[in-house]
């Protein structure tokens, strides 16, 4: 299939996926909890369109051009299997094509110090005109131990020191970039979503951010609010539930958020 025209001639993009893996000693680490789903299809959605993208990514993240051939083999027609063959090649190779032009660059990280330090570097080398922080950045991480703490205790207490915000060092490093942060709730009404939201604003200088419930996604329904700096609701999005949700859900996002940082 043809690629869709760009939305915009050449946009530049930084994406944060995953989470973060704070050591506790030299085996055991502490982590959030985040597959990298969402940014990965927002990855392919931006790719699809021509942009540059930056990914940052925890270890285990999920990554853009992913492709799984999931198949019931048994009972399949010979050309329904051909056909889903044929779909997963142009899916790898587009993949392929894309780290190859450059269009893609993977940037792993494993802590919040390595997030917060990546993040900056990138964005000042780059100079996106989007930044979309959905990286789920450990707040705390542990004062790491030499060696392996010992198991046969009857308690473990472990200290832990606040971390980087890696978001809040986004605008210092390029002030002219639109920032999209993501604000994750659980069981939290619309009222909390947007102040949650609004408070990131006003700490990191958002010009958006994607607001979402994790009972939601736990129970297979991928959708979330597109909020303004002042917490106002821009536009409700919902792409349902089942295997195409999360593809759908970064469609509308992608949309909707070209949207905003073109009529501005």
């Amino acid at each position: 299939m043809p690629r869709p025209a760009p939305l915009l001639p050449r946009l530049r993009v930084v994406l944060t996926a995953g989470g973060t893996r704070e050591p506790i000693d030299d085996v055991r680490h502490v982590s959030n909890v985040a597959s990298g789903s969402l940014p990965a299809a927002l990855a392919d959605v931006l790719l699809a369109r021509g942009a540059e993208v930056h990914y940052i990514h925890g270890p285990g993240a999920r990554l853009p051009g992913r492709v799984a051939l999931d198949v019931e083999v048994l009972g399949l027609p010979a050309d329904a299997l051909n056909q889903k063959l044929v779909a997963w090649t142009q899916a790898a190779e587009r993949a392929r094509a894309a780290m190859a032009a450059g269009e893609l660059t993977l940037h792993p990280i494993e802590t919040a110090q390595q997030a917060a330090e990546t993040l900056a570097r990138v964005v000042a080398s780059v100079q996106p005109q989007l930044v979309a922080c959905a990286m789920a950045v450990a707040d705390f991480a542990p004062v790491a131990r030499t060696g392996k703490l010992p198991s046969h205790t009857a308690e473990l207490t472990i200290r832990m020191l606040p971390t980087p915000k890696a978001i809040d060092g986004v605008k210092p490093a390029h002030p002219g970039c639109r920032l999209l942060g993501f604000k994750l709730l659980s069981g939290a009404s619309e009222a909390e979503l947007r102040d949650a939201a609004l408070h990131l604003c006003q700490r990191s200088g958002a010009d958006l951010v994607f607001g979402n419930d994790i009972k939601d996604y736990r129970a297979g329904r991928r959708r979330g609010l597109l909020l303004g700096p002042s917490g106002d609701v821009l536009e409700r999005l919902d792409g349902g539930s089942g295997a195409d949700a999360q593809v759908r859900l970064a469609e509308q996002l992608v949309a909707a958020v070209l949207a905003e940082i073109t009529r501005e």
